[in-house]
């Protein structure tokens, strides 16, 4: 059963390395969706790392023998290994000028079928609609009221599992030293208007724009902070993360509120949340669960999260 308009899946960009082993679910995913294009990102192998070249080919020969359907497929393969923050930010310039729109999905992403749906839906509906940055997928709630509509606007940007537009892309830039500007700093202060989120993203902006961290998606939400847009986030969570590991880039420990995180379908909606502003009461319950410490709290906030009437009591 789906509850989207029926249409066709959209492009899909897919971005892999060197983990063959964790690549079967996610292809698995795209293959079930049957995207007519694909468009592929491979990093190359680091010279200093023994074996990573016999990987890096085998998880490019796997996503070779998936490709089973009639799609149009695009590769962007880098010979030498430009690392994560630079391969990825190029990668995704050259595929949005090519593609126009895509999903994206990395190879530790395993979305559920709704997904390509919900992407299908509201790249289309959202295509001109300027102050949306990019549509998300997962949703740390679990549910966000979702009879209330299938998505919500927010300051979550999530890359886990997400689409967006070249209108947006093109905003985008690597390098965001500009962020040491007191101005800019008070400009996403104001935009954000929660001191938590904003002390999330600080940190995050401070590691990428001083170089200590090799990222790419930070400066993905700087841009959409600096426009003053949000990000259209699924209600209910259609992703699953299983590249917790130690061979993965950033991910290398699971995180607590983990525990409990589940996927489901699309649900029929009843009203419409509001698209025009940051939901503020979703981002609040979000700050609770992926920057809380406790067990139980994350779980009646979850519990809570899929009620209007009990979110009054947790969110302001």
């Amino acid at each position: 059963r789906n509850v989207f308009q029926h249409v066709r899946t959209p492009p899909v960009i897919y971005i892999f390395f060197n983990r063959p082993d964790v690549m079967a679910r996610s292809l698995a995913a795209i293959r079930a969706a049957r995207p007519a294009r694909l468009h592929l990102i491979a990093d190359g192998p680091r010279a200093n790392k023994p074996g990573e070249a016999e990987r890096c080919a085998e998880a490019r020969a796997l996503v070779e023998k998936t490709i089973d359907w009639p799609c149009e497929v695009t590769r962007d393969f880098s010979p030498a290994n430009l690392g994560c923050g630079r391969r990825l930010s190029s990668g995704l310039t050259t595929a949005f000028e090519l593609l126009g729109e895509a999903i994206v999905i990395e190879d530790d992403i395993v979305p559920h079928p709704d997904f390509f749906s919900f992407c299908a839906t509201h790249l289309e509906r959202h295509r001109n609609d300027t102050h949306v940055h990019a549509l998300c997928g997962f949703n740390p709630l679990n549910r966000y009221q979702p009879r209330r509509g299938p998505a919500v606007a927010s300051l979550h940007n999530s890359i886990w599992g997400w689409a967006s537009w070249q209108r947006s892309w093109k905003d985008y830039r690597f390098d965001i030293t500009e962020w040491a500007d007191p101005a800019a700093k008070e400009s996403v202060r104001a935009y954000i208007n929660d001191d938590l989120l904003f002390g999330f993203y600080r940190q995050g902006f401070d590691d990428t724009a001083s170089g200590r961290l090799d990222s790419w998606d930070f400066q993905w939400s700087y841009a959409m902070m600096k426009h003053r847009r949000v990000a259209l986030t699924s209600t209910v969570n259609f992703i699953e993360n299983i590249g917790f590991h130690g061979a993965a880039t950033h991910t290398h420990h699971e995180p607590g509120w983990f525990r409990g995180l589940r996927t489901g379908p699309a649900v029929s909606a009843t009203q419409q949340h509001s698209l025009t502003t940051p939901d503020r009461r979703h981002d609040h319950l979000h700050n609770l669960v992926t920057m809380g410490t406790s067990g139980t709290r994350i779980a009646v906030t979850r519990f809570a999260a899929g009620s209007a009437t009990l979110t009054r009591f947790l969110a302001p």
